[in-house]
C-alpha cells in the first residue's frame, strides 16, 4: 500500500469537476438532504480518481461523509487515509458523520473505520446539543443509519 507520491487528495466545490463516473446525489443514497450541499475531497491514485468524501461547514461543526471508494480499491486502507486527510484540513471544530451502509458496505466495517479515527457514537440529542439544534438532529436521523461525532 504505497501512499507517498502516488495518492493525492484535492478539494472540489462540485464533485462533477473531478469525478469521471456517474454518481447519485447523497440524498438519493439515503443521506440527509443537507449533504447535497457538501464540497468534496477526491482521492486519486497515480492521477486516477478512485474515491471521494464530503464536508459541509455548519458553523459550530462540520458534517462529513458520503464517502465512496471504487470497489477495486477497497481493503487497502485508502478509505481511512482519505478521511484522515479531509479531517486534518477541516480544523478543530467537531465533525458529525452519518454511517450509511450502501453499495456492498457493512455497518460493522464503517464503525471500525470511524472508531479507529476517534469518532464516538451519538446515541441521543444530548450528545450533540452543544453544536446542533434539536430540529436538525431529528431531521438527519434515519433508520438503518448511525450518527458519530469526533471532537
Amino acid at each position: 500500500m504505497e501512499k507517498e507520491g502516488r495518492l493525492t487528495v484535492k478539494q472540489h466545490r462540485f464533485l462533477h469537476d473531478a469525478w469521471p463516473h456517474e454518481y447519485p446525489l447523497p440524498s438519493e443514497k439515503g443521506y440527509p438532504e443537507v449533504f447535497d450541499l457538501m464540497s468534496h475531497w477526491v482521492l486519486s491514485y497515480d492521477g486516477v480518481p478512485i474515491g471521494y468524501t464530503g464536508s459541509l461547514d455548519m458553523g459550530h461543526f462540520h458534517f462529513v461523509g458520503n464517502t465512496y471508494i471504487l470497489p477495486q480499491y477497497r481493503q487497502n486502507g485508502w478509505h481511512s487515509y482519505l478521511l484522515k486527510v479531509r479531517n486534518a484540513n477541516l480544523g478543530l471544530r467537531p465533525k458529525i458523520t452519518v454511517l450509511n451502509p450502501i453499495d456492498g458496505t457493512h455497518m460493522a466495517n464503517l464503525v471500525k473505520v470511524v472508531s479507529g479515527l476517534g469518532y464516538r457514537p451519538v446515541s441521543s440529542y444530548a450528545d450533540v446539543r452543544d453544536i446542533m439544534s434539536e430540529k436538525l438532529f431529528f431531521e438527519i436521523l434515519n433508520e438503518g443509519q448511525q450518527l458519530w461525532r469526533m471532537d
